[in-house]
């Protein structure tokens, strides 16, 4: 990839004078820019693989970020081409530029309640704010991403048609998935019915999309808002939390390590709310325990979707690696289910 072509397309302050890779690359590849007046930008190659409408996906940051700019809410700030536009495309794919936030850090893992609450709230300030915006409609950049009752029905497709052979290996499994199947269709039917916001909200809500300041520790801007569409305030909080109960041990065999982790579940509910309290419905505030549960075990059909169709959406280190994946979220996902009554009650305390 030719960096020094690709970032004289972008309007930055002065010539670049060097760059490095920046981050994992797992998704999009990064580079730090520095330029000659010693601004830092941030260049990436989109995904075009994950995101195939580039359009509606640079568009929906646009005017998201805009309209966050103009509250006073740091964000991402995209620096665009020469000839004003959001990306360059070339034959080498397509690339963004971002001003790079250079007092801000981000966590992998958590182990600091403090920040936990903080990423709550950080999150709960973004729905909060754009529950007021009134630009134009935002594209699904992923349609159908958190529409658990299609999840469902594509699993059982898999099913049917079972083209590698592996239903008769993870019978227990499917009926783990099955057993719930009355529950997916609760957050998509209040949409319908008004019951629960269609909303703007971030829908990949991991604490490694927060920036926190490195000397104050508060938080400093969201980031990372590739899917940032509509949806419900429900799917980011429970994410989140799933995110978070299964840490670094999604991929574990030892499904011991797998828990809820009350004290981590009442952080994030005392930082959320204390943003959102006021901006939920009541049926919203009904199901944010649920909504743990739902987004669990909608990743773990995801996996176990993927395991059946011979794994060709997730990266996978060896044959069963989305099967192990499923039974860890299956895991989680009985447990949640099983303590609504003691989840409820923390959730009660702090509306």
């Amino acid at each position: 990839m030719d960096v020094n072509k690709v970032i004289n397309e972008f309007a930055l302050s002065s010539e670049m004078t060097s760059y490095r890779p920046l981050g994992n690359g797992l998704i999009n590849t990064t580079f730090l820019i520095i330029t000659k007046d010693g601004n830092k930008y941030v260049l990436q190659r989109i995904n075009t693989e994950a995101f195939k409408n580039v359009d509606g996906l640079m568009s929906n940051i646009y005017e998201v970020t805009s309209f966050l700019l103009k509250k006073g809410q740091k964000t991402l700030e995209i620096i665009k081409t020469k000839d004003n536009k959001l990306y360059f495309e070339c034959e080498e794919g397509c690339f963004r530029v971002y001003k790079y936030i250079d007092i801000a850090v981000t966590y992998e893992g958590v182990s600091d309640l403090n920040i936990v609450y903080k990423a709550a709230k950080a999150f709960g300030e973004l729905h909060k704010t754009l529950k007021e915006y009134d630009g134009p409609s935002l594209v699904e950049t992923i349609p159908h991403f958190h529409d658990t009752k299609k999840r469902y029905q594509n699993f059982l497709n898999a099913i049917k048609e079972d083209n590698h052979q592996r239903v008769e290996s993870c019978l227990k499994e499917i009926e783990s998935i099955k057993k719930y199947q009355n529950e997916y269709s609760k957050v998509v039917d209040g949409i319908k019915e008004g019951r629960v916001s269609n909303a703007v909200t971030h829908n990949d809500p991991k604490i490694n999309n927060v920036m926190f300041d490195k000397e104050t520790g508060d938080f400093v801007a969201v980031i990372d808002l590739d899917t940032i569409m509509p949806g419900s305030y429900l799917y980011d909080f429970g994410d989140a939390l799933r995110s978070l109960f299964t840490g670094e041990y999604e991929d574990s065999k030892d499904l011991s390590k797998i828990n809820i982790k009350y004290d981590v579940f009442e952080a994030y509910v005392k930082g959320y709310l204390e943003e959102m309290k006021d901006a939920l419905t009541e049926y919203e505030k009904e199901l944010l325990s649920f909504s743990a549960f739902l987004m669990t075990i909608e990743v773990a059909m995801r996996f176990l979707e993927d395991y059946l169709r011979g794994d060709v959406y997730f990266h996978t280190e060896y044959p069963e690696h989305n099967l192990v994946r499923a039974r860890t979220q299956i895991k989680l996902a009985n447990e949640i289910y099983q303590s609504f009554d003691k989840l409820n009650l923390i959730v009660k305390k702090y509306l």
